[in-house]
């Protein structure tokens, strides 16, 4: 039985806020949310570097059918991997989210280090699809099925899930749920396919998965951020009160949504009056949600910035990154822990809302005028303050050798046991009584990985046993893959290869193109099969264009930044570049053409599949057949001719 898929899907659900930034787009953001047709999107290129990543913690050598080595040059394979776009279950809308740059001399806001960006707010849940084409894997399938599984049963579902930008200051900590894994042989295949990809079989009964074949050690330490009454001695009076502040967006700051919590209510006000949604202030509390939120960006910087006040102390200069705009020498002991441009930091802290009850107050404030001790002139406002709450906030210490992680857990504690002290606030108005806050931490728990076995590409362990091979045979891309889908074209095939530029600085008509296009293919015989294009932005358009056909597309005014035009044994493209439209055309001639040079063909039976593209008519459904020329270990290009359903 001729395995063709393997299906996985879950439900991703967001522990904290997440940032993915998408591109330009109208915003007064930093950083926009991806957002398409006014939806967000997690891109699924986006979630699949988060799982290469994660593999390549855990397995090494990572097989070429998962991801290549970033430093390979030549011969890149495609990957089995296939990760699909993935949308939130709910409709949710993204919101601000305010950063700012601090000094660790003095604790002020660095200048011209202020920004913001869009996130989505923590709970929202997204659809996950995962797949894994046996077809494009060969012989490494199971391997790279198995690394799959491995990754989301072990890693994604115990919350070691980080997406998107500024994980290590609390955004993007998610976890999946409901994962569920389906194989398609080649009639279940065919008939999700014919079904509109909704016929699925049963699932399996366990997720197929392999063991590790690297070890990596995790530390998880959980910390209790308490503000409420300070009582050193439980038999005692109260001495004071810890109060938090950490504020909003700018936007957001004159407007205090009091969600779920108990407010202090002023002596005049009855007990019975309801709690209004919003209080006007002048400075309000950030909130996520209906509870206060402590981002992890609020509990790392007031960490960072105390250690590097004790290695000054102590003699060891610490680099302020806001002096060296970031780029701080990835010998200096803050960057050794806290990262570097170059080198991402292996302690995480994530955002942290409370647990329980929670309890806030407006207070009003005023100055106080030196000479005669009253108010000074007009200045008086408001500011609100957690009073009384409990903030679970998670830090992970992670690498590959237990040495490393042991030494960053150490400092990481030295760090901690200040704020057992009492001696590292955080947030805002530190001193003025807030941010004060009581640290009870519960202890690391070591979650490490062990390599439970070795493994070798099957073709390097072909080699490795055969030592009359050459060196330029084992440099040499098999372009034939395990497949009975896929064959190599006996014939002798030679092919010709013309390039040019196109005097046109901005996208043309896709029917000036075509007119380009058959004034190659007519003289010499070339029949078009079908054609393609990649449309440029024309927000003008209104009802969206045919980026697909089987005739000359002679009367179509579409701007294209992209085109391809196919016959059987031909193809002309032209792209839009920096440099104007540039085209290459390809063609299958005699051995004694002028031009022609040998070439490799492998021809693999395909499908297109009749669903709607962002922004495009339908394409149409059917066979085509994907015809692909090669020299050695390099891809020519390839053509595509029709086959009959």
């Amino acid at each position: 039985m001729t395995m063709r898929l393997t299906l996985f899907t879950a439900t991703l659900v967001q522990d904290s806020a997440l940032s993915v930034s998408g591109v330009d787009r109208e915003s007064n953001t930093d950083r926009p949310f991806t957002i398409v047709d006014g939806v967000p999107l997690l891109a699924g290129r986006g979630i699949k570097g988060a799982l290469v990543a994660m593999a390549r913690r855990f397995f090494e050598p990572l097989p070429r059918s998962v991801s290549e080595d970033p430093s390979r040059r030549t011969a890149l394979r495609r990957s089995a991997w296939e990760i699909a776009n993935a949308r939130p279950k709910d409709p949710v809308s993204p919101s601000l989210r305010a950063g700012v740059g601090i000094r660790h001399k003095t604790g002020a806001r660095a200048g011209g280090v202020l920004y913001d960006r869009e996130i989505v707010p923590a709970g929202t849940r997204w659809s996950l699809v995962f797949r894994v084409d046996w077809s494009i894997a060969g012989s490494e399938a199971v391997e790279a099925e198995g690394i799959l599984g491995y990754i989301l049963s072990h890693h994604w579902t115990a919350g070691r899930c980080w997406l998107g930008g500024d994980v290590t200051r609390g955004l993007g900590w998610c976890h999946i749920e409901d994962l569920l894994v389906y194989r398609l042989a080649q009639d279940a295949y065919e008939r999700w396919v014919t079904s509109g990809r909704r016929e699925l079989p049963a699932p399996l009964g366990t997720v197929p998965e392999v063991e590790p074949t690297r070890s990596w050690c995790f530390r998880t330490l959980d910390v209790d951020i308490s503000a409420g009454e300070y009582r050193p001695d439980p038999d005692d009076p109260v001495w004071g009160l810890d109060m938090l502040a950490i504020g909003p967006h700018d936007t957001e700051r004159g407007l205090q949504t009091t969600g779920d919590g108990i407010w202090a209510r002023p002596s005049w006000c009855p007990p019975s009056t309801p709690t209004p949604d919003a209080l006007s202030t002048d400075r309000a509390l950030l909130i996520e949600g209906k509870r206060p939120l402590l981002p992890g960006s609020s509990v790392r910087g007031p960490i960072r910035h105390a250690f590097s006040r004790a290695c000054n102390a102590a003699g060891n200069p610490v680099q302020d990154p806001h002096e060296v705009q970031g780029d701080v020498d990835g010998k200096d002991p803050g960057g050794e822990v806290f990262g570097t441009v170059a080198r991402s930091s292996r302690v995480l802290v994530r955002d942290a809302l409370p647990q329980g009850e929670w309890y806030a107050a407006r207070l009003h404030m005023h100055a106080e005028d030196e000479f005669s001790a009253g108010s000074y002139g007009t200045a008086k406002r408001d500011t609100v303050r957690l009073l009384r709450g409990t903030l679970p906030v998670r830090i992970v210490v992670e690498g590959p050798e237990d040495a490393t992680v042991e030494a960053l857990v150490a400092k990481i504690d030295w760090m901690i046991a200040l704020g057992e002290l009492g001696h590292l606030p955080i947030g805002g108005h530190k001193t003025r009584g807030a941010g004060w806050c009581r640290w009870e931490p519960k202890g690391w728990v070591a979650e490490n990985v062990i390599a439970r076995r070795s493994w070798s590409p099957p073709r390097e362990a072909a080699e490795k046993s055969t030592s009359s091979q050459s060196e330029s045979e084992s440099g040499t891309v098999e372009r034939t893959r395990a497949t009975t889908h896929q064959v190599s074209d006996p014939k002798p095939t030679y092919v010709c290869v013309e390039h040019g530029s196109l005097d046109m600085n901005v996208p043309p008509a896709l029917k000036d193109l075509a007119g380009v296009a058959r004034n190659k293919f007519d003289p010499k015989g070339h029949k078009l099969t079908c054609w393609w294009c990649d449309p440029a932005i024309d927000l003008t358009l209104e009802i969206p264009p045919a980026t697909f056909g089987r005739q000359w597309p002679n009367d179509s005014n579409v701007k294209v930044d992209e085109v391809a035009f196919f016959s059987e044994r031909a193809v002309w493209r032209a792209a839009f570049t920096a440099t104007g439209f540039r085209w290459v055309f390809i063609e299958e001639v005699s051995q004694n053409a002028a031009g022609a040079q040998p070439a490799e063909v492998v021809c693999t039976p395909a499908r297109l599949h009749d669903s709607r593209r962002f922004a495009a008519a339908r394409t149409g459904g059917g066979r085509v057949l994907l015809r692909e020329w090669g020299s050695g270990a390099e891809s020519l290009g390839y053509t595509l001719a029709w086959e009959d359903a």
